[in-house]
């Protein structure tokens, strides 16, 4: 059953436009990661998601690729980034 990994980013304070660019095209560059059947990052165009301002959704194969792309080295360092620069909030289901 595929696996919807949904991902919402908040910046911190000073973080600029440019810099959550690059970590939306450093998210969209992970698609190499086994198990992962797609990614989209994007800037938020409404005011609905409390403050958001990117939405990230990958597409797993299904829900065993989870762990597996959360502790792949590159996802890791990522992630890292992320919480420098992002209040994160995520969300997985099926489908």
């Amino acid at each position: 059953m595929v696996l919807e990994h949904m991902v919402w980013l908040t910046p911190k304070p000073g973080v600029s436009e440019a810099q959550m660019e690059q970590i939306a095209a450093s998210i969209r560059a992970l698609t190499h990661i086994p198990g992962v059947i797609a990614i989209s990052a994007g800037r938020n165009i409404t005011d609905r998601a409390n403050g958001a301002t990117y939405g990230v959704l990958v597409t797993l194969e299904d829900a065993e690729d989870l762990p597996l792309y959360l502790a792949h080295p590159d996802h890791q360092a990522v992630g890292v980034v992320l919480r420098e620069h992002c209040e994160v909030l995520a969300l997985d289901y099926e489908r």
